[in-house]
């Protein structure tokens, strides 16, 4: 098929301008009701527009957290998780690896390699849009803007300012809502109206089979020796990161069962060393019935449940109480004490989950 070249930026400001939603079709659930409403409407679609937004990082040491936002839309409506709360995870979640979705949207490839790990799960059923334009012979990132010209005949224009704002936000910018509900809309809009579309394309012409490589038989080199510590230094420090997810989940088990070991804390370490070895493991860890709700709570902003607090103050309370009772000489428990406060400090000082709901 010959190249197809899409409408440039200024060819698409001459069409008429599409129709946004209404800020009354835009859901930024808060309360339990609208979070009950928001996951049955969108597990009931069978298609929805789907983009995230993350918070920009401007230096090179920056630490990327993000997504921060995830933002689902049907052609009528569209729903803004923030991902701090731990509703917006735990339904972008379920939503994002239900297969009997199809979510769309344009350039997702980024979105696929950051969200198994924010998530926690592998999004199902997504079809990147570029892919479809692609097969038609447009270029390799088409993109929302010359997708809407082509296929609705209609301007589409984003805000610069407004998509390198903060998305880490406790609170959203009407502006931020409305950017982010049309990141969404415009792709779940191009996707109900790409049938009628396809339709009135030429006919793509048969794939070819792929012509079989040529073998190439080139001289051997002598073999060398080559030290083992440089053959797959990362295929190594995988194993060593999954040593260290399962030696610390092992220890936050015991901790369960042992005073003085915070099981929260080592939950955590395991968690963060499984999201770079095994994800399976990562997986395994969110959906536990005890160590997932505060691994999603860390996730959502840093957050531990005030449950956790007090249950580790607790048992490091009564390890030290033993250890200064049976321990000998005294400096044995000195230091196990110190060390104990130390944690218990900076567990105390890290925020609780915004609903009183949120346990873990």
């Amino acid at each position: 098929m010959p190249r197809r070249t899409a409408p440039s930026k200024a060819d698409s400001a001459l069409l008429p301008p599409w129709t946004p939603l209404p800020d009354s079709a835009i859901q930024v659930p808060a309360t339990a009701a609208e979070w009950a409403q928001a996951r049955a409407a969108l597990l009931a679609a069978s298609a929805l527009g789907f983009d995230t937004e993350s918070k920009p990082i401007f230096r090179a040491d920056q630490h990327d957290d993000g997504p921060h936002i995830v933002q689902l839309a049907t052609p009528r409506a569209a729903w803004v998780l923030q991902l701090r709360h731990p509703q917006a995870l735990a339904l972008a979640r379920e939503v994002l690896a239900a297969p009997h979705i199809t979510k769309v949207g344009f350039g997702l490839d980024n979105d696929l390699r950051t969200l198994p790990q924010r998530l926690g799960v592998q999004p199902a059923n997504v079809l990147d849009l570029d892919k479809v334009f692609r097969h038609h012979g447009f270029g390799h990132n088409t993109g929302v803007r010359a997708a809407m010209a082509i296929v609705l005949q209609r301007s589409f224009s984003k805000s610069k300012r407004t998509s390198t704002s903060n998305w880490a936000a406790p609170t959203l910018s009407p502006a931020q809502v409305r950017y982010a509900a049309n990141d969404a809309h415009a792709p779940a809009l191009i996707h109900a109206a790409l049938p009628a579309w396809q339709a009135q394309q030429p006919p793509l012409p048969p794939s070819k089979p792929p012509r079989p490589k040529k073998t190439v038989r080139l001289p051997q080199a002598p073999q060398q020796s080559v030290p083992a510590s440089t053959n797959h230094p990362s295929s190594i420090m995988r194993w060593v990161l999954r040593f260290f997810a399962l030696l610390c989940l092992g220890l936050g088990i015991v901790g369960v069962f042992l005073p003085g070991l915070p099981t929260t804390v080592f939950i955590l370490m395991a968690s963060w060393a499984a999201a770079r070895s095994s994800p399976r493991i990562h997986a395994w860890l969110h959906r536990h019935k005890l160590f997932g709700p505060m691994l999603r709570n860390w996730e959502a902003g840093g957050y531990v449940s005030r449950r956790a607090k007090y249950s580790a103050a607790i048992t490091m309370a009564l390890s030290a109480a033993i250890l200064w009772w049976l321990a000998q000489p005294w400096w044995a428990p000195m230091l196990a004490s110190s060390c104990m406060a130390g944690v218990l400090l900076w567990l105390w000082r890290r925020p609780e989950p915004p609903t009183a709901t949120a346990k873990n």
